[in-house]
């Protein structure tokens, strides 16, 4: 069945540029995730941990936006999810597997092990498109409104960049190089050993965006007193995002909000009874299974 296309152009102004802002952002969006690619492959990994979570800030925004201006729309989801799996599938993938390969032979680790960050990057980038693709088909079913099955791609992609933050900035000695002063006493530092357990954190982060464990989204609480705190964390966020001081106090927040309510998720009666949608498609109306975009189309040609 073909679906009527709606010109939005200059007949159209207002409702145009309602629909371009939102995805000018997300474009920004994509910009940023490119710029953390690059970051990482010329050493400035402390560059491309920061796009990460700039990202992170637009990734909101952009639907913020788009809900302000009532300019939301299906191109724009999709732009929206292709931009996520960018940030925060490939670039902390690549952020965590570049550091690992520049430093092999600092830290003392052997090729096995390098091929091992590899394969645990790999498993994050698999994670993350997992996650978008089961986000997008079950966006219109009838799932819990105040309820994630599987931790978040911005949040896993975001909370991983920070703590990358947080373990660089103590891997310096000296003086911080960057993240404003150092909060934590100059003889707590980062060794080689320390870092031996990134890739670890990049399974930890696959598995639980493939999970269906129940959490919280921010900002669904029936309390004021909880809403206002989410904001202000959240603002305290972004603000220090922006201004890229003390990865080490930012961390704190989003941490303990997916370990609160991944544990919350699995010990209230009414929401660890709560099951996700089927993965795999149902058949359709007609009794035919789903099939992708290209494929309907060869069919239509061939009829």
């Amino acid at each position: 069945m073909s679906h009527p296309v709606v010109a939005v152009g200059a007949d159209d102004p207002k409702r145009f540029w309602r629909y371009l802002a939102p995805n000018s952002i997300t474009a920004l969006s994509l910009i940023l995730g490119l710029g953390s690619i690059w970051g990482a492959s010329h050493g400035r990994y402390d560059l491309a941990a920061w796009l990460v979570v700039l990202a992170s800030l637009t990734d909101r925004l952009d639907g913020f936006v788009a809900r302000l201006v009532r300019g939301t729309s299906e191109l724009g989801v999709q732009l929206d999810s292709f931009a996520d799996f960018l940030n925060f599938g490939i670039a902390p993938a690549w952020l965590s597997f570049a550091f690992i390969e520049a430093n092999q032979r600092a830290f003392g680790y052997s090729d096995a092990y390098l091929w091992f960050c590899a394969a645990c990057s790999l498993l994050w980038v698999i994670g993350a498109v997992f996650r978008l693709a089961r986000y997008n088909i079950h966006s219109d079913e009838a799932v819990p409104t105040k309820i994630f099955f599987g931790v978040p791609t911005t949040l896993a992609g975001g909370l991983f960049a920070i703590w990358f933050l947080a373990f660089y900035k103590y891997a310096q000695p000296g003086a911080a190089t960057f993240g404003g002063a150092k909060l934590l006493p100059e003889t707590w530092t980062v060794s080689a050993a320390q870092w031996r357990y990134l890739p670890i954190a990049m399974l930890v982060g696959a598995f639980l965006m493939v999970s269906s464990l129940r959490m919280l989204k921010a900002g669904k609480t029936n309390s004021r007193w909880k809403t206002w705190t989410v904001g202000l964390v959240m603002a305290y966020g972004a603000l220090f995002g922006m201004l890229q001081l003390y990865p080490e106090t930012l961390v704190i927040a989003p941490s303990l909000w997916i370990l609160v309510f991944l544990i919350w998720g699995q010990v209230v009666p009414e929401v660890k009874n709560l099951r996700p949608p089927p993965l795999f498609p149902r058949a359709t109306e007609a009794g035919q299974p789903h099939m992708r975009h290209q494929e309907d189309l060869a069919d239509e040609e061939q009829d």
